[in-house]
């Protein structure tokens, strides 16, 4: 459950400022900071609680719930894809960069957000791929 919660830290600045960018943009505020963390809420605790496993061998394979719970288990795996990559990277951000504060700390955190998202670009195409060889993919 902490983990749960400490996830949900960086959910609440960006739903924070929100309607900060709205107000200073001169859009008229709206309930989108709320909705951005209900679904957050809700999307973590299906994936996390519910036992994938146990209910896609239960569903009948022609059904429309079967194709849902099929790409709800594509989303879960590229969500574990970022995260892998995510701490990857910013751990060895943090290993070689001695000072987070300081020069070349920004180059140095552009540099590991850009390879964030190449390589995990890299591995949803090799899953993609080898859902297309299985005849999945489409």
């Amino acid at each position: 459950m902490r983990r749960w919660l400490l996830s949900l830290v960086p959910i609440l600045l960006f739903a924070g400022f929100l309607p900060l960018l709205q107000w200073v943009c001169g859009m008229p505020v709206t309930l989108l900071w709320l909705k951005t963390i209900l679904v957050f809420a809700v999307a973590t605790t299906v994936v996390r609680f519910l036992p994938w496993g146990r209910f896609l061998f239960r569903v009948r394979p022609s059904s429309a719930l079967h194709l849902v719970s099929l790409f709800a288990l594509f989303v879960r795996h590229f969500a574990w894809i970022l995260a892998a990559e995510g701490k990857r990277a910013f751990t060895v951000r943090a290993l070689v960069v001695p000072k987070p504060y300081g020069p070349g700390s920004f180059r140095s955190l552009a540099f590991a957000v850009s390879s964030f998202f190449s390589r995990a670009l890299t591995r949803a195409e090799r899953f993609y791929a080898a859902q297309l060889l299985r005849g999945i993919g489409g």
